[in-house]
């Protein structure tokens, strides 16, 4: 029941610091791209609360082509200019509506003026010239100049107000900085050498050079939080951490940093260009991420309500809703970033809706657990050295050309939609829970092409396989070390029951692969020709039983019938009690390019037999995100079921209701109530003990309550 769930939270709450004790509903009113104070203090702090939201990253700084020390709406003892203090007047405007406030301070992006008055302090490329066309107007400086005293006599004037939090937007390097004099002092004191280029993306110096900008982050991150602490312990510190991509160009490693930060943040919620690439999850795929590497510390998803690149633009309301639900489904806090023009549209009584719910909700997300039993892993490691795919994002504003083979995203994309649709609810592991965190909870784990893998992350995995575990990886998952040196056999060649012959065969652009054998992952897959993925490593199996092998390349797509070659495709190995799925190909990259059916239904096969969830769904289709949390130590569950069906068109503008919606459980319950709805559901228990729900209607989000 909720009054029981608040009567077991509140003695966590009494212990815990604000930010920990109510789901973080905020708001970002983006003022500074035009004017702080275009709106009187009062009416602005009351519309916000009016949405809804309980917090807001408040811009009092303006940054006409970036930041500069002109356009300070406070009192600052490094003030360029003496502007009208909004700050002053606002705090209290803010205090009495209910609203908590982070000081939104960019940390990198500076007009170009600005960083002429301070050489010193900018950052430097490799090339020896200054970075100066940061979002093409502006430039950065470097953490470890005397800029970090400019900005840590700034924290100290904004904690002279009764403020109740710093968001540091940045800091960052860039994918050819930095190599200015203080940085390179400093790793030649840490390291004893001279720092490596960021053009060699392998081998152990270019590991330090990402360990050593990473640190620097984190011991910038250090001496702000002492800072702020040593004024007010209660003042809570974050940044706008790493990206669910490769974060070596910006040293954004979120596993470092966390322990000096309050919150752990970032970017899933910013959607852009053609939304029908866009996974509609992202919000929740980013959310299970952070939930993984936060350590227990409350996680923000940022959103904006704008489709990229256009700044001044709103998404309809129901992509709006749909970013929100999938964010707070998967364990996360909200951050909408919004900008004055869009603050008078109509779409933001879709946001107050969501808002209102989460208020009256609250106790339903507050220190709630994942009950997934399946995983699928992120690899920062690889993202970083794997040559195989070029860094997604190799400055703040720029895509890189990306490489199709073995591409990361696609491969994670690819792996992560066929358990979505066949309604597999999954964690988000990297690196660092397979190298030293429990694997016990999880009955299968996928690995999309995770390329780097340490000997112990290796051996790890073949002991969490052997004792029962079951394993399903593809490509070149641990043909390389953990910097990205590559091996001569796959470091997991046991659990896969194969060896490499060291060959990558490709592109098969109309290609195939035939079945070999009978097997109940195959089952629903029934064609004789199944398209092959585009590119595959060349194995030889030494202990695996091949389900799929390869045709002979075809010189057209009307070449004939091919013939079948004797290299394997889909191979499954039974390791001590546990199953390993080996797939040689690109599989994941080939389901993100053409969803072929086939594969999809391979995907879901592995995930449905190989990590049973205690709790099954009918009569919902695969556009309806499956969610199971649960709080007070497993004894209340929550279903979540995010509704993302639209009329095949993004962005979406309209969600078609699902209805009747079958829920069967794996587990005793006596009560089970939806929260959005607010209707009581019977529950019904079939012969063998199986206890079932129907949810009446799911229109964009449905919260099942089960005690």
């Amino acid at each position: 029941m909720l009054s029981a769930a608040l009567a077991a939270l509140s003695p966590l709450c009494a212990e815990q610091q604000w930010w920990q004790q109510e789901p973080l509903r905020i708001i970002d009113l983006t003022t500074s791209m035009s004017q702080i104070d275009y709106q009187d203090a009062a009416s602005l702090a009351a519309r916000k609360a009016a949405l809804g939201y309980n917090a807001e990253h408040l811009e009092v700084m303006g940054m006409p082509a970036g930041l500069d020390d002109l356009h300070f709406y406070f009192r600052s003892k490094v003030a360029g200019r003496e502007n009208p203090d909004f700050l002053a007047r606002y705090m209290p405007e803010a205090k009495k509506n209910g609203l908590r406030i982070f000081i939104y301070f960019n940390v990198h992006w500076y007009t170009k003026k600005f960083a002429e008055q301070h050489p010193d302090w900018r950052m430097i490329r490799e090339n020896g010239k200054p970075l100066d066309d940061v979002y093409d107007t502006g430039a950065d400086f470097c953490i470890n100049t005397p800029w970090r005293e400019w900005v840590f006599q700034v924290l100290r004037d904004l904690a002279a107000y009764p403020i109740d939090g710093i968001f540091y937007d940045g800091p960052v390097f860039r994918a050819d900085t930095c190599y200015c004099h203080f940085c390179q002092q400093k790793y030649r004191r840490q390291y004893g050498s001279a720092m490596p280029s960021k053009s060699q993306r392998t081998g152990k110096a270019f590991a330090q050079l990402v360990e050593f900008q990473a640190n620097s982050i984190k011991d910038f991150l250090h001496d702000s939080n002492v800072i702020l602490k040593g004024i007010r312990p209660s003042l809570a510190l974050y940044a706008n951490g790493g990206v669910r991509g490769a974060n070596w160009a910006t040293g954004r490693l979120n596993r470092v940093q966390v322990a000096e930060q309050d919150l752990l943040g970032s970017e899933g919620g910013f959607i852009s260009g053609d939304l029908t690439r866009t996974p509609l999850w992202k919000p929740g795929l980013t959310a299970r991420m952070l939930e993984t590497q936060a350590g227990g510390k409350p996680t923000i998803i940022f959103s904006a309500a704008s489709h990229k690149p256009w700044t001044f633009s709103v998404l309809p309301g129901p992509e709006l809703k749909l970013l929100y639900a999938d964010t707070i489904a998967n364990g996360a806090g909200v951050w909408m970033g919004i900008t004055p023009f869009e603050f008078e549209e109509p779409e933001m009584k879709d946001l107050a809706e969501m808002n209102e719910f989460l208020k009256k909700n609250s106790p339903s997300f507050l220190h709630t657990r994942s009950e997934a039993q399946v995983a699928v892993v992120w690899s920062d490691v690889t993202a970083n050295f794997y040559s195989g795919a070029q860094a997604q994002l190799i400055d703040i504003d720029r895509t890189a050309q990306r490489s199709r083979i073995g591409n990361l995203d696609a491969e994670f994309a690819g792996i992560t939609e066929p358990l979505l649709r066949a309604h597999v609810p999954f964690d988000v592991l990297d690196d660092v829970s397979l190298e030293r965190e429990p694997l016990d909870r999880y009955r299968a784990i996928f690995l999309p092409n995770v390329a780097c893998m340490s000997d112990q992350v290796a051996e790890r995995l073949r002991g969490w396989v052997e004792k029962g575990g079951n394993l399903f990886a593809d490509f070149e998952t641990s043909l390389y070390d953990e910097t990205g040196i590559r091996r001569q056999e796959f470091a997991l060649s046991g659990v896969f029951g194969v060896s490499s012959s060291g060959k990558l065969f490709g592109p098969r652009q109309w290609d195939f692969m035939r079945p070999t054998a009978s097997h109940r992952l195959l089952a629903g897959v029934r064609r004789e020709f199944i398209p092959s993925p585009g590119y595959y490593v060349q194995v030889r199996p030494v202990s695996g039983s091949v389900l799929l092998k390869y045709t002979e390349k075809l010189a057209g797509r009307y070449d004939g019938v091919p013939k079948l070659t004797a290299d394997p495709g889909l191979v499954v190995n039974r390791v001590g009690k546990g199953t390993a799925v080996y797939m040689s190909g690109d599989l994941g990259n080939s389901i993100d390019s053409f969803h072929t059916p086939e594969l999809m239904q391979l995907v879901s096969n592995a995930g449905v037999q190989l990590g049973a969830s205690p709790v099954r769904v009918e009569n919902l289709p695969g556009s309806v995100e499956l969610v199971v949390r649960s709080q007070d130590g497993g004894r209340r569950k929550l279903i979540h079921l995010v509704n993302f069906t639209g009329e095949m068109t993004r962005p979406i503008r309209h969600v078609l209701p699902v209805d009747n919606a079958r829920i069967t459980l794996g587990f005793n319950a006596s009560k089970a109530r939806t929260l959005w709805g607010g209707q009581q559901l019977p529950l019904k228990k079939d012969a063998s003990g199986r206890i079932s729900i129907t949810v009446p209607r799911i229109a964009e989000y449905e919260v099942v309550a089960v005690e």
